[in-house]
């Protein structure tokens, strides 16, 4: 049997109101609706550390609450249940419910999000504009395109959301790099081959390393540089052995919350809506927590790692825009499979970036940033940044009751 006939077999067993075991990965879900269901514990696992918990945390505490304690988590942090390279797996697998799915680690099964990956050197760069603007026009984006969501439901994923550490990644290195002549023969940590290319356009030398191998290998001279962004830099404690920190524009990559679909098929429409609603919580504290105070940090306690910040000089600069353009102008005859008109889907992307940009404009987003006195919270009120999100992006998509 097939996954879609399966998920349609679970669907009309659900209409019947009946237990729907074997559809839920693993779960006994019963019930027509929260008020008849069995408690329920949904298993989320992440790789990277329990000091980045406080966005999901939200998300869960909003949960059970919405579902009157009916729906809870369990949390498997630092790779403790699935690593990076095997969240795909063990999502559609059911070894947990809900991770987070980094495209670099399957740019051959999963094509489309690793296409997509090569469009982000669109996004603004400026602070916190850029930052901003992937989170709302990214989400926007893929929740909305048929060749992103149907790549993850054909492999038995739900996608909820995207999010993306920082609108663009710098470098972190040993020793300053701030020209191409600085740049020749270094060996750079990527995570992922997406932006191999863009290491080599500056005369550097890729060099794949797990995330966990980062420190270890800067400190034992394995490699020079690390592509970083401040969740990188901060929160794995990058500054303590890379202490020159260089902004060049390299393309960030974004991040999918994803959920077996299995078990979102499986649960009654209301508490599909309980999870549902309670989505634009942990977007916005993703958004607050893991992007924005990270880079306030950065700034704020960078000198006191004894960070050296550096800007890299024009050459290198034009030479890495210059290859990025090459790929965007190639990207449409190199779309993968699954996308049946890449010109039109690129098109819809570049719409969406422009669409979040002047409305990120029009509520103000585009002026600098107001410093904050408190290192743990930012002084950017995100108020009207979740209004949109919630009235534009997740509002139109929340499940109804009649599925």
């Amino acid at each position: 049997m097939t996954q879609r006939t399966t998920r349609a077999a679970c669907a009309a067993v659900l209409a019947g109101a009946m237990t729907a075991t074997a559809c839920g990965g693993g779960h006994d879900i019963t019930g027509a609706s929260l008020s008849e269901m069995e408690p329920l514990t949904l298993r989320y696992a992440d790789y990277t550390s329990a000091s980045s918990a406080g966005p999901f945390q939200a998300f869960a505490d909003e949960v059970e609450e919405r579902s009157g304690g009916v729906v809870t988590f369990d949390q498997f942090w630092g790779g403790s249940l699935l690593k990076g390279a095997d969240m795909a797996q063990g999502i559609r697998g059911g070894v947990a419910d809900i991770g987070m799915f980094t495209p670099s680690y399957y740019p051959s099964e999963y094509p489309v999000t690793d296409w997509m990956t090569k469009l982000g050197s669109a996004v603004e760069s400026e602070y916190p504009l850029g930052a901003m603007q992937a989170f709302g026009a990214l989400s926007d984006f893929a929740l909305n395109e048929p060749a992103v969501t149907e790549q993850f439901e054909d492999r038995g994923m739900k996608l909820l959301f995207t999010w993306t550490p920082a609108s663009n990644y710098h470098l972190a290195c040993k020793e300053p790099v701030t020209s191409l002549a600085d740049a020749a023969g270094k060996r750079v940590r990527s995570g992922g081959a997406f932006n191999f290319t863009e290491i080599e356009a500056m005369g550097m030398v890729p060099v794949s390393l797990p995330t966990g191998e980062i420190y270890e290998g800067l400190q034992r001279g394995v490699i020079d540089c690390t592509v970083v962004s401040a969740k990188i830099l901060v929160s794995l404690g990058i500054w303590e052995v890379a202490k020159h920190y260089v902004e060049v524009p390299l393309t960030g990559y974004t991040q999918f919350l994803v959920m077996n679909l299995d078990v979102w098929d499986s649960l009654p429409p209301d508490a599909q809506q309980a999870m549902w609603d309670a989505l634009p919580t942990w977007h916005e504290e993703y958004l607050r927590q893991e992007s924005l105070i990270l880079e306030q940090r950065k700034f704020d306690e960078g000198p006191e790692h004894g960070v050296q910040f550096h800007t890299a000089d024009d050459a290198m600069v034009t030479a890495l825009r210059d290859h990025q353009q090459q790929v965007r102008a190639s990207l449409a005859s190199d779309a993968p499979p699954g996308i049946d008109d890449p010109a039109a889907v690129i098109d819809r992307y570049r719409a969406t970036l422009t669409e979040w940009r002047e409305r990120l404009g029009t509520a103000g987003y585009d002026e600098p940033a107001p410093e904050s006195a408190d290192p743990e919270e930012t002084a950017l009120d995100l108020a009207p940044f979740r209004t949109d999100m919630e009235n534009e992006v997740f509002g139109p998509l929340r499940p109804g009751d009649d599925r």
